[in-house]
Order: C-alpha cells, then sequence, then structure tokens
C-alpha cells in the first residue's frame, strides 16, 4: 500500500490567494492531438429539441453572473458583458437524463434547492450508500455542497438555478479531513464506473497522482459510457503556477482554469500545457451557489451570494460549470463520445485574454479558451 494521499480544496475564500486544494492540469496543450480540428459529431437519431425553460423566477439567477448576462447586474457591478458562459436564450437543454457524479467531502441533501436531484449516494470511508454519512458534520464542510449547486440547483423558484438543473447527481464522499489513502481515491472512482454515470466532477487534486489512480481515470475515459468514455473534469488549481503532476495533468480529463469578471485570467488560476478551458471561477465577484440549510454552514443562510465575504471561488468553481456543460451537451447528442466532448468545448471555447493564441488555438494561460455554452451546442447538434 502506498503512503496516503494528502487532498486539498481548489478552492478560494474571501477572494484571498488561499489554496485549500492544489488544482490539476489536463489534457490539451500546444500540439497536442486534441488540438482544435473539428471533428464529425455522430447526429443520427438525436432527441427533439425540448422547449425553452424560463430561470428568471428563481430569486438569485439575475446575480449569477458565470452563466448568464443580465444588463441591469453586470452594469451595476462593473461586470464584462461577456463575462459568463453565454448560456442566454432559450435554455432548452438541461442535463436530462445524464448522470453527473461529484467526488467531494461532503453534501447537504436536506438542501431545499436540491430536492429529488440525488439518485445515490456512496461514502468510501465506511461504504454506505443511504446518504447518512456523506451529510456536513461541521460548517467547514461545505466545499462538496457548493459545487452540488452550480451544476444541480433545481428550477423551483426557490434560490439559483445549476448549470444542467434537470441532471441525475451521484455524490461520492472522500474524506478530505484527514490524508486519503490511494485506495479509497481508486474506489470513488470504481464507484462511478460501477453506476454508469457520464461525467464525474472533481474540485480537488493530490499534487502526485499515483498510478492505480492514474489507471482508473484512463480505463474510464477510455471505456466508460458503453465503449464512448465517461467525460472526467478537474479544477487546474489556484497557485499560479505551473500544472504539476496532478490528476488533471492526465490527458484523458479535462482542466479547468478560472476567469473573473473583466473576462479575463483570475490572478491564481494554474496555466501550462496540460491546461485545456477556462470557467468563470470569482475574483472580486463570487459564483452565487449553495450553503449549507439554515444556520449551518459560512453564510448563516441557504445561500452563498456573489457578494459575501465567505462567497465561493477559484477553480472549484470553474470546474462544475464545465461539467454542467457536458451534461448539457450529451443531452442534446447522446451520441457523444468523451472525444468529442472535448473536441467540442475546445473548438468552440471564446479566444479572450490579452495573449496570442497559437496556430493549433492554444496557449498556456488561457487553454483553448473560455468555454461558450451556446457555440459549443450549436456544434453537436
Amino acid at each position: 500500500m502506498k503512503n496516503p494521499t494528502k487532498v486539498r480544496f481548489a478552492l478560494l475564500f474571501s477572494f484571498l490567494f488561499l489554496l485549500l486544494l492544489s488544482g490539476c492540469g489536463g489534457g490539451g496543450g500546444s500540439g497536442s492531438s486534441k488540438a482544435c480540428s473539428l471533428q464529425s459529431y455522430d447526429k443520427s437519431n438525436l432527441p427533439a429539441e425540448p422547449n425553452a425553460t424560463a430561470f428568471d423566477h428563481n430569486p438569485l439567477f439575475y446575480q449569477q453572473w458565470a452563466i448568464h448576462y443580465d444588463w441591469n447586474f453586470y452594469n451595476g457591478n462593473g461586470i464584462s458583458a461577456e463575462a459568463s458562459i453565454h448560456m442566454d436564450g432559450g435554455h432548452r437543454y438541461l442535463g436530462r437524463a445524464v448522470k453527473v457524479a461529484i467526488i467531494d467531502n461532503a453534501l447537504d441533501l436536506t438542501h431545499e434547492d436540491l430536492q429529488n436531484a440525488v439518485v445515490k449516494t456512496y461514502d468510501v470511508e465506511t461504504n454506505e450508500t443511504n446518504g447518512t454519512h456523506i451529510q456536513p458534520t461541521d460548517d467547514n464542510q461545505t466545499h462538496g455542497t457548493e459545487v452540488t449547486g452550480v451544476i444541480g440547483a433545481r428550477n423551483n423558484s426557490l434560490g439559483l438555478v445549476g448549470v444542467a438543473p434537470k441532471s441525475e447527481i451521484y455524490f461520492i464522499r472522500l474524506p478530505f479531513g484527514r490524508p486519503i489513502l490511494v485506495s479509497e481515491i481508486v474506489k470513488a472512482f470504481e464507484k462511478a464506473k460501477e453506476w454508469g454515470v457520464d461525467v464525474i466532477n472533481c474540485s480537488w487534486g493530490s499534487n502526485n497522482v499515483d498510478d492505480p489512480v492514474k489507471d482508473i481515470i484512463v480505463d474510464l475515459a477510455n471505456n466508460g459510457r458503453s465503449g464512448k468514455g465517461t467525460v472526467i473534469v478537474f479544477a487546474a488549481g489556484n497557485d499560479n503556477s505551473q500544472i504539476g503532476n496532478d490528476e488533471a495533468s492526465i490527458p484523458e480529463v479535462i482542466a479547468v482554469g478560472a476567469t473573473n469578471k473583466d473576462n479575463l485570467r483570475t490572478r491564481y488560476s494554474n496555466y501550462g500545457e496540460t491546461l485545456d478551458v477556462m470557467a468563470p471561477g470569482g475574483e472580486y465577484k463570487g459564483i452565487t451557489t449553495f450553503d449549507l440549510m439554515g444556520t449551518a454552514g459560512a453564510s448563516n443562510s441557504n445561500y452563498l451570494e456573489y457578494n459575501d465575504p465567505s462567497a465561493f471561488g477559484g477553480t472549484s468553481a470553474s470546474a462544475p460549470i464545465v461539467t454542467g456543460v457536458v451534461a448539457q451537451l450529451l443531452e442534446a447528442n447522446p451520441n457523444l463520445t468523451r472525444e468529442n466532448v472535448y473536441n467540442a468545448l475546445a473548438c468552440s471555447a471564446d479566444k479572450i485574454g490579452n495573449i496570442s493564441y497559437g496556430s493549433d488555438g492554444f496557449n498556456i494561460y488561457y487553454g483553448y479558451g473560455k468555454i461558450n455554452a451556446t457555440k459549443a451546442l450549436k456544434l453537436v447538434r
């Protein structure tokens, strides 16, 4: 048995540069086989396009600057009109019937904005599947709840709306309060494989990925979803440094960096040849999401708003935004392979920032650019 792995979150508190979980790289990079040459997508026998869905009845939707444009909110808060991922317009694809696994520290299953969203749970420490042991036990165990809110908050007039509010949530708990055994990380991915999930969100990293972890991730990415490949998303990390040998440096996963309200890379986001794409992560303005219910958690309310002192941010917030868009793409076109999903995200990304991109559409600070949900969906349909 190898030594225990210390796992930390890719999360920023109070917009200070505070690394809680070192981030991970990804599988793109200049000269990579994943460079943006458009692939051919199988568009046969696609489901009928659903009707548009309204989100503005959710009372906090107006401040979700990361996913859509609200002129009054953007103008009043000095936010660039291009800062969002452009989930604007019809809101047709909501991740229906897409299985999203979230591997994280805890989840408040009692959250009012998450009812009927969670299909299965698993705790690698106790092997329990009844949800009891994934429930937060103190105010510091908010990370998994925050991540889940970004992806799967229901469209129910209560708080906010997730990027994929109709997705099916499968939550796997890793005990991040202590060093984690390599075998426990492997067990988490094996459970995701057993469940047959479509996409996995990991807003964490270990700094030094072990071979057994790499092996199960590669197996899922290549053979999951009945051979089409499970899409695995990792946070790039908040060190403002080169991405190291983390789980997300595995070529078969997607590494996500963070952008801010000015539609630029945040000061903290990691970079390098293994970065893939960017998504809003918060800097000066947070990413509105869940807090623990009632007086528990960081805000003494059920939600963390964009301007809370402990607002959610970091590449931990960027990764679930990408995961939610992946769920949208898989609803829009269930035929997509894992490589197709990556290709659609990378080739439709907005080339933001003041740094030039190479002939393959890549640079080490922005990857292939910031994801654009509307453009990506148009590619796969």
